[in-house]
């Protein structure tokens, strides 16, 4: 779903300083501010005007997707930008802090999405202007990186660095188990999980190259789609895996949380009960790491990490030298691009 946030916009060669956005903002009767509440039903037609010409399909998952990322507890309005012009919302652009992983140090972030612009205003410049001002506002309040998803010829030029993580880690055959001993169950996460599983998130993820923390209520971790199942694997009672994961060909896997004393078992349980079509599944890994994971039960393990081009980020904390690194290391190929998990909020774009 990621390639869906862009917008075809012209605009600044390069960032603005705050008195250029202000200055351009009244060349073109703009005023970029936060939303209100007052504005919801505005931004949800912008968002399903905007993107209906670029991905004609019957479902739009743009204006869903603002409403569920404003369930976050981290959700700022001040970075829910809207561009108004003679009264009335003619773009919008929804910068959604989150808690993250970078060498294994704890960062805070924003991730661009949606971005859009009124068909009838495109390319005027006015995408840019909210880039910009989202930019200024994230910086302000101490988040020290940008990620999106998004077009390689556009972004690049606010500072975006491309091919800077994957969404896919590896590619894996199991023998699917379909009599087991212990026998699993599954069943649907509940908040009562929140605990174990966000220690467990900590656990497993603490030493990531590149992270994105779900966060600690439930909406963060329940999926959003009924192509999506966020489910929790029992043995005797007890819980021993969480797994976010869509039954498909091969089965696509987004979260993966194994308590130790766990193994690929209850993986290759999972897909034996998926029925006969189950054997292969995409996990958000290296191939180092499922191989420690799914030890004896793993027919073959394929990697399957991609960083393409439209996965980019942008340094806002130019004085971090963590982010420095990360991004120097993976440009230059001395350190492979991070496996990235995005929230459940997303699973609603498909």
């Amino acid at each position: 779903m990621c390639g869906r946030y862009l917008i075809a916009e012209g605009g600044c060669s390069s960032e603005l300083s705050r008195r250029q956005i202000r200055r351009k903002e009244g060349i073109l009767g703009i005023d970029i501010r936060a939303e209100r509440i007052t504005d919801y039903s505005d931004i949800a037609g912008l968002n399903y005007d905007a993107f209906v010409r670029w991905h004609p399909a019957a479902f739009k998952a743009e204006p869903l997707l603002v409403d569920v990322l404003r369930h976050s507890p981290l959700f700022d309005p001040e970075l829910s930008l809207v561009a108004e012009m003679d009264g009335r919302v003619v773009g919008h652009a929804l910068f959604s802090p989150f808690d993250a992983i970078v060498l294994g140090a704890r960062q805070r972030g924003v991730f661009l999405a949606p971005l859009c612009v009124a068909p009838a205003h495109q390319r005027q410049g006015i995408g840019s202007l909210l880039m910009d001002r989202g930019h200024e506002v994230a910086r302000s309040k101490g988040y020290a990186f940008a990620l999106l998803c998004g077009h390689p010829d556009y972004y690049p030029r606010f500072g975006y660095q491309q091919r800077m993580f994957s969404l896919s880690g590896c590619r894996v055959s199991l023998a699917p188990v379909r009599d087991s001993t212990p026998v699993y169950e599954e069943r649907p996460v509940l908040a009562t999980d929140l605990n174990w599983i966000t220690a467990l998130w900590r656990e497993q993820h603490g030493h990531d190259s590149l992270a994105l923390y779900p966060g600690d209520t439930l909406s963060q971790w329940f999926s959003h789609a009924p192509a999506w199942r966020s489910s929790v694997l029992s043995c005797a009672g007890q819980p021993v895996v969480y797994v976010r994961y869509k039954d498909a060909d091969p089965v696509e896997v987004k979260e993966l949380l194994v308590k130790e004393h766990a193994d690929g078992e209850a993986l290759a349980w999972l897909l034996g009960a998926l029925g006969p079509g189950g054997g292969e599944v995409l996990l958000p890994q290296g191939p180092e790491m499922a191989a420690a994971r799914l030890g004896r039960f793993a027919v073959s393990i394929a990697d399957a990490r991609q960083a393409h081009d439209a996965f980019m980020l942008k340094i806002l904390d130019e004085h971090s030298p963590t982010l420095r690194e990360y991004c120097a290391a993976v440009a230059t190929g001395r350190l492979p691009a991070g496996v990235m998990s995005f929230p459940a909020s997303f699973d609603i774009g498909g």
